[in-house]
């Protein structure tokens, strides 16, 4: 009998606002570049970097292609979409255009 165990990994995500910008279509979106860290459960630091995220008043569109540059693993791409959207919901009536100083 062969017993095969898989190992789950657990990230944390840290995200800061950097900038807010009007896009100028019909929506009227705005469009947030995320600074984000993803740690692993042992505290590394697997990746940085800035992810853009559109979003309006029908949802809220992260940038595939920023993630895919970024980060390599598919897993890890499809949580870090997710993660930006529930990170921008709650803000979304509070961020206004223009720079944000680091908070970390």
């Amino acid at each position: 009998m062969v017993t095969v165990m898989f190992m789950k990994e657990e990230y944390r995500f840290r995200f800061q606002v950097h900038k807010v910008e009007e896009s100028s279509d019909e929506y009227q979106s705005m469009e947030v570049t995320v600074l984000a860290r993803i740690i692993n459960d042992k505290k590394d630091l697997l990746y940085e970097g800035l992810f853009r995220v559109r979003f309006n008043t029908i949802g809220i569109y992260p940038f595939p292609r920023d993630v895919a540059r970024q980060v390599f693993s598919k897993h890890l791409q499809r949580l870090l979409l997710m993660e930006l959207k529930r990170y921008i919901k709650p803000q979304r009536k509070y961020l206004t255009p223009g720079e944000y100083k680091p908070i970390w």
